[in-house]
């Protein structure tokens, strides 16, 4: 990956976020415009990223699809490992399922694919969507499990709109299926809306939040050093151990460098968590991960 190409999507990224801050801080729109605009790209345009990605035929093998989602499974789990070993050797104790919730996931779905998609292109992003699978399936069902304290899967969340365009897209490269035009043209242009409109949502959310505040905590702060710089280095260290190819090195590093999902603070409002943590994590990854990706891709290139 040419860090320069990186840098430079970065940048484009960042000036859709200021474009969103500006136009929440406008009055343009408002906070309570949101949960619209996210069920939009949640149900509208990632799908239309995932399917338009293979829609004009993309043949993978069975043998292809099934390392693949092996291997996406392996580097979850490992994600988890992760997350349990850094919260015991950082010692927390206040909210610690909370805190280990944060380190093992992050936004690979509604920043993650858009930002695989810039930054690496359409071709590779045929790969990135059968991540969504098993990251979904340990989401939706361990990641729930820890926030509220109880066993438990609900199929019913699982099956969402972005999984459901995967488990179709993998289908679609088994058999080799090609759209006819004027189908793949609709989806295209139902999936260019996700990027710059996942970005406009990060800026509105922006707005009324003391940023400045926040990075007086010290937790937090040591937190997103972790999170956002030690944990993807880690993880790249042991990708290269493992000789796990180029690509997929560098679209499993670009997923770890993400925010934390953004259901984190739903999850904590519903089972009475930390909400205050929730909110200022999930702000402070979305602000500087624009800086810290390009960080973590640079040092990996001296490596």
């Amino acid at each position: 990956m040419e860090l320069s190409v990186l840098v430079m999507q970065m940048l484009i990224l960042f000036f859709l976020i200021l474009c969103g801050y500006i136009s929440g801080r406008s009055g343009l729109l408002k906070k309570e415009d949101i949960p619209l605009l996210s069920k939009i790209v949640l149900n509208i345009g990632i799908p239309g990223v995932v399917l338009s990605s293979v829609g004009g035929g993309c043949q993978l093998t069975v043998s292809e699809v099934f390392l693949c989602l092996t291997g996406f499974f392996a580097f979850s789990i490992l994600c988890a490992l992760f997350a349990k070993a850094t919260v015991k050797l950082l010692g927390i104790k206040a909210d610690k399922r909370l805190y280990e919730f944060m380190y093992m996931f992050s936004n690979v779905g509604f920043v993650g694919l858009p930002v695989v998609q810039a930054v690496l292109g359409e071709k590779v992003l045929v790969y990135a969507l059968l991540f969504l699978i098993p990251n979904n399936l340990l989401l939706f069902s361990y990641g729930e499990y820890l926030m509220r304290d109880t066993k438990g899967f609900s199929l019913r969340s699982f099956l969402n709109p972005p999984v459901i365009a995967s488990i179709l897209a993998v289908g679609i490269c088994l058999f080799d299926i090609c759209f006819p035009y004027p189908v793949a043209k609709s989806i295209s242009y139902m999936g260019n809306i996700t990027t710059p409109l996942a970005m406009i949502i990060t800026g509105i959310s922006l707005n009324g939040v003391p940023v400045k505040e926040m990075g007086k905590n010290k937790e937090l702060r040591l937190f997103l050093a972790v999170k956002m710089l030690l944990l993807p280095l880690v993880g790249y260290a042991v990708l290269r151990i493992l000789r796990v190819p180029n690509m997929m090195v560098n679209i499993l590093i670009l997923m770890m460098a993400m925010p934390i999902p953004s259901n984190t603070v739903i999850y904590a409002s519903i089972y009475q968590k930390n909400v205050s943590l929730a909110s200022q994590a999930s702000v402070l990854t979305s602000l500087v991960c624009v800086v810290t990706i390009p960080i973590v891709f640079s040092l990996i290139s001296l490596l």
